[in-house]
């Protein structure tokens, strides 16, 4: 947790009548602690190519125990003379002051100008991220923890590195869905096919997705970024397949055979692609780990799966549409020798 008392510290308190009686002020006391605890540079050892300073001071044992700190002696003001008396110059330090032990000041951790307490943990290997995240969330809302009013709960890590990601990809999903959709329009001039790769993306992001679920790897970054690159390889089956469709006289006649035709001829490319996309990510799912497994299970899966939707989603809605532009235009036709009638 990030909200933490203050280290304890100790402090002495001086008794500045009894330090001037023997002829002490605040500061002497404080060097003499100084040099004592913390220690006065003797000088240097060159060691080779390199120069160590020298400290002097009482060693570990005595530093760490606060009676014998207590008693640490204190040398007096003139101590030269008082020797030459014959007498020691010297006074234990708690004739001068007490200690007193006390916290040392506590950290406030702000964010953006607010007072925030940073809890974190460490997961044990092999653990996902998410799945650590979501099993605490679960018991937070088992016990019906609710932050007090004037708090709220923000999530950091995985999720909100996540969270980052998918603000910068909606930031500019608009120029590129409409780039996305006046490129297919311009490659088949026609809204109807267009409308169907684009209904083939969002199945495909559906597989990828589906991918995920069933290999039990949570959506993070690396899943998105999977999704994403899983839409690009299965809107490109659609389009071969629908640009060979479109370039066949007999299949936008509405001949299924011809369309049967025209599919299988393109199955080779499709089949291809997808066998070697699936075989070059199936290493890094079968190396396991947390990184490039879900990245590769929703790039690898969603062409797999996608494959489905090539060949049996997007040739039915071609021979749909053309089926319904040919009704259409039959009917005008029928009508026209009627009312001439």
């Amino acid at each position: 947790s990030g909200v933490t008392g203050g280290a304890p510290q100790v402090r002495f308190d001086i008794d500045e009548t009894n330090a001037r009686l023997l002829g002490f002020d605040v500061t002497s006391i404080a060097n003499q602690l100084q040099a004592s605890l913390v220690g006065v540079s003797g000088g240097s050892l060159v060691e080779g190519t390199d120069q160590l300073p020298v400290r002097v001071r009482f060693n570990e044992t005595f530093r760490a125990d606060l009676g014998a700190i207590s008693q640490m002696p204190v040398v007096l003001p003139g101590a030269a003379a008082i020797s030459a008396t014959g007498a020691l110059p010297i006074v234990p330090l708690s004739a001068l002051a007490n200690p007193v032990l006390e916290p040392a000041p506590s950290v406030i951790t702000r964010r953006n100008g607010e007072r925030m307490n940073t809890v974190q943990a460490f997961i044990v290997p092999d653990v996902l991220p998410e799945e650590a995240l979501q099993s605490i969330l679960a018991g937070l809302e088992e016990r019906g923890f609710a932050v007090p009013s004037g708090y709220r709960l923000e999530l950091g890590g995985d999720s909100d590195a996540r969270s980052n990601t998918v603000g910068n990809l909606l930031a500019s999903v608009g120029l590129i869905v409409t780039l996305t959709i006046a490129t297919i329009a311009l490659t088949f001039n026609s809204f109807r096919l267009t409308a169907v790769a684009l209904v083939v993306c969002v199945l495909s992001a559906g597989l990828s997705m589906l991918s995920l679920a069933v290999m039990q790897f949570p959506f993070g970054i690396n899943s998105i970024i999977g999704v994403i690159g899983s839409i690009g390889v299965s809107i490109n089956a659609a389009i071969i397949i629908l640009t060979g469709l479109q370039g066949n006289k007999a299949a936008n006649a509405g001949d299924r055979g011809a369309m049967a035709d025209v599919v299988t001829g393109s199955s080779r490319h499709i089949i291809s692609t997808t066998i070697t996309t699936f075989g070059g990510f199936l290493p890094l799912i079968l190396a396991g780990g947390g990184f490039w497994p879900p990245f590769a299970v929703a790039i690898a899966g969603g062409v797999l799966l996608s494959a489905v939707v090539s060949f049996y989603f997007t040739p039915a809605m071609f021979s749909l549409i053309h089926r319904r532009v040919a009704d259409t235009d039959g009917g005008v036709r029928d009508v026209t020798p009627i009312a001439a009638e």
